[in-house]
């Protein structure tokens, strides 16, 4: 059928231009001319076919550049990456790749932003001794940036958060700052400190190392911790002490040593004066590093 519509056209412009003639043969040369003029007007269909198809190929990716490009002017960097990368699957082109890359310089920019203002409300947080919440900082900064710094931050704000679970024994006076033989910072690790959990300890002296080590002068107890100290082991003898935190207990016999009345009346600096004010600051009624051939029970309701 298809054949003996293109004849007949074919016979038509013949016709029309004279140029048709069927002598003999004639009838295989219509079938030929018949045929080419079939496989152009299929090409031509096709081609018709295929330009509409690139159009419309390139009218959805200036489309998605489009979009891509508002997103960008609007700060949506991840949003304006995903498009741009719909892009490449239109065409490879190089401004594609360039918008892409200033995604992720702008990304970069952002993250880096995002982790210092971590890292700096997670710094403020552990220097006001909050280090639960220091702790939730720097994890989520770890978040953002997989460097060394909240790793080790969130390491110290553990140990710190565990030392003031404990009582807090030191071989110096107990300030707020560490002085070179003279006095231990509240609660900081040095090497005349000690930090001993909740529990019956039968002999002081089995449970101390670096406090006792040459004098027991300093006990720092934290809030709502119950420290009872008695003369003799296996909790016999007299009571020496039984206090409940917050509280510093130094030793009275170094009450007249150069420096002591200032440590013990000076402000401290913030947050341990909020957690150890003068008010609560103490001297022994008699020398401390008898305190240690006796017993103690530390208790945390």
């Amino acid at each position: 059928m298809r054949y003996v519509l293109l004849f007949f056209t074919l016979f038509f412009f013949s016709k029309l231009f004279g140029q048709f003639n069927i002598g003999a043969g004639g009838a295989y040369q219509v079938v030929n001319a018949v045929s080419t003029l079939g496989r152009e007007v299929v090409r031509a269909v096709e081609y018709k076919k295929e330009k509409q198809e690139i159009e419309q190929r390139e009218a959805e990716y200036n489309n998605l550049v489009q979009q891509g490009n508002q997103l960008f002017d609007q700060g949506r960097y991840r949003e304006a990456l995903e498009v741009y990368n719909q892009c490449l699957s239109y065409k490879q082109e190089q401004y594609v790749r360039d918008q892409m890359a200033r995604c992720n310089a702008e990304l970069a920019r952002i993250e880096r932003e995002e982790y210092q203002l971590l890292i700096d409300k997670a710094d403020s947080l552990y220097n006001q001794l909050n280090y639960t919440e220091a702790i939730a900082v720097y994890t989520e900064a770890l978040a953002k940036k997989d460097v060394q710094y909240p790793k080790d931050k969130i390491k110290e704000a553990t140990a710190d958060q565990e030392r003031w679970q404990k009582v807090h024994f030191s071989g110096l006076l107990i300030s707020d700052a560490r002085q070179d033989d003279v006095s231990s910072g509240a609660f900081s690790k040095d090497p005349y400190s000690d930090f001993i959990k909740p529990g019956k300890y039968n002999f002081i002296s089995n449970s101390l190392i670096y406090s006792s080590y040459q004098s027991l002068d300093g006990i720092a107890v934290p809030e709502n911790m119950r420290l009872v100290v008695y003369s003799e082991p296996n909790f016999k003898g007299t009571k020496l002490l039984d206090i409940t935190g917050p509280a510093i207990i130094n030793n009275g016999s170094k009450k007249n040593t150069p420096g002591a009345m200032e440590i013990q009346s000076h402000e401290f600096t913030p947050p341990l004066q909020s957690h150890f004010p003068q008010s609560v600051r103490t001297w022994s009624s008699n020398d401390m590093k008898s305190w240690v051939n006796g017993s103690m029970e530390i208790t945390k309701p």
